[in-house]
C-alpha cells in the first residue's frame, strides 16, 4: 500500500511539473510570437473593422430608406387602396419626424436647464459670499449699513400671493420664506414657491409636517427629525429645482432641542445651517390673542432699535403682519436698513443669531 501511495504521489508531481513547464513554454511563446507591436496591429485592425461596420450600417440605412421610397411610389400605382396606404405611410413618417424633432428640442432644453441651474447656483454662491463680507464689515464697524432679514414662516398660505404683491411694489426688498409643506392647507403652493424664488427671495426649510410638540413627527426622535428635514428638502427641490441650506426649528431651536438634544448635529450632517431670530412680532398663536398690525409695527421698530443685523420673525398667514410689513419696511429703510434674502453663509447662523 505504501508503494502504491508513492507511485500515486510521483505521478501527481510529474503531472504538475509537466503543466508548469508547459505554462512557462506558452508564456515564452506568447512573448516571442506576439510582441507589443503585434497587439498594436491587432488593435488597429479592430478599429478599422469597427469603422467599416459603421459605414456598412450607414449604407444599409440609406438603402432601406431608398427602398421605402420606392415602395411608397409603387403603392400609388396599384389603385385607391395603395394610394390610401401610401398616404398613411407618409403621415406616419411626418409624425415620426415631428416627434424626433420635439425629442431633440426637449433634450436640448434639458441640457440648457442643467447649465442654467449650475450658473444660477454659482451666482447665488458668489452673491452670498459678498453679503457675508458686508456682514463682517458691519460687525467690525467698517460699514454703517444695517441689514434686516425679514423672515416669514409656515407658508405658502392662501395669502402668500398678497405678501409677494406687496414686496413687488417695494424697491430692493427681499425676504426669506421658511416653508413647511403641511403647515397650511392652501392652493397653488407650488406656484407660490416658484414665484418666491423667481422674485429673488430666499426659500428655506421649516420641516415637512411642522408639528411643535414631541408627539409629532418633527421632534419624536433624532431619526424622525432628520426625515422631516429630508422630506421638505426633497419637496422644495422637486418644486423649485434648488436645495435649501437653512433650517428653522418649528417653535425655535431651544424648544426643538428640548425634545431632540442632538438636533444641531443632525442638521450639520445634512449639510445645513440653522437660524432663530432676534426680533419677534409675536404674530402666531390663538386668533383672539394675535396682535394688531399697529402693535406689530411698534414691536418691529422697538426691537430692532440699533441692531446692526436684524432677524425678524413673522408669518405669511397673518393679515395683520402683511399690513405691518407694508408700513414698517419703508420706515426701516429710512433708518438705513437694507432688506436682503438670507443665505447659509450668513454670520447669523446657529448660536450667533441673537448676537447681532
Amino acid at each position: 500500500m505504501l508503494k502504491s501511495f508513492f507511485r500515486t504521489t510521483n505521478t501527481v508531481l510529474l503531472i504538475v511539473a509537466i503543466l508548469a513547464v508547459g505554462f512557462l513554454g506558452y508564456m515564452f511563446y506568447m512573448s516571442v510570437c506576439f510582441p507589443s507591436a503585434k497587439y498594436d496591429e491587432k488593435l488597429a485592425s479592430i478599429e478599422a473593422m469597427t469603422e467599416q461596420t459603421r459605414q456598412n450600417t450607414a449604407a444599409a440605412e440609406r438603402e432601406t430608406a431608398e427602398r421605402l421610397e420606392q415602395l411608397h411610389a409603387d403603392l400609388r400605382n396599384v389603385g385607391p387602396e395603395g394610394i390610401a396606404i401610401a398616404d398613411s405611410f407618409e403621415q406616419l413618417r411626418a409624425e415620426t419626424e415631428e416627434k424626433n424633432a420635439q425629442l431633440a428640442e426637449l433634450e436640448a432644453q434639458i441640457a440648457r436647464d442643467e447649465d442654467m441651474q449650475g450658473t444660477v447656483e454659482a451666482m447665488r454662491k458668489e452673491y452670498a459670499l459678498k453679503i457675508r463680507k458686508l456682514e463682517e464689515k458691519i460687525q467690525s464697524g467698517e460699514s454703517e449699513v444695517r441689514i434686516c432679514y425679514w423672515t416669514l414662516d409656515d407658508g405658502p398660505t392662501y395669502i402668500t400671493s398678497n405678501f409677494l404683491d406687496a414686496l413687488d411694489a417695494m424697491d430692493n426688498v427681499h425676504v426669506t420664506f421658511f416653508a413647511a409643506n403641511m403647515a397650511n392647507d392652501s392652493p397653488n403652493e407650488e406656484e407660490m414657491l416658484r414665484r418666491e424664488m423667481t422674485s429673488g427671495h430666499s426659500v428655506q426649510n421649516h420641516s415637512y409636517a411642522h408639528v411643535t410638540n414631541g408627539d409629532g413627527p418633527v421632534y419624536r426622535s433624532a431619526e424622525s427629525f432628520r426625515e422631516q428635514i429630508e422630506l421638505q428638502d426633497a419637496w422644495l427641490y422637486e418644486v423649485t429645482g434648488f436645495h435649501p441650506g437653512i433650517f428653522r426649528f418649528p417653535g425655535g431651536s431651544a424648544w426643538g432641542r428640548s425634545f431632540v438634544p442632538t438636533a444641531p448635529s443632525v442638521i450639520e450632517e445634512l449639510g445645513y445651517q440653522w437660524v432663530d431670530w432676534n426680533c419677534n412680532l409675536y404674530d402666531a398663536g390663538a386668533p383672539e390673542k394675535l396682535p394688531s398690525s399697529s402693535l406689530e409695527i411698534t414691536r418691529a421698530m422697538t426691537q430692532i432699535s440699533e441692531k446692526k443685523i436684524a432677524m425678524i420673525l413673522g408669518h405669511d398667514w397673518n393679515v395683520n403682519t402683511l399690513v405691518a410689513m407694508r408700513e414698517a419696511i419703508p420706515q426701516l429703510q429710512e433708518k438705513g436698513y437694507v432688506f436682503l434674502p438670507l443665505f447659509q453663509e450668513s454670520v447669523t447662523m446657529g448660536e450667533a443669531t441673537k448676537a447681532v
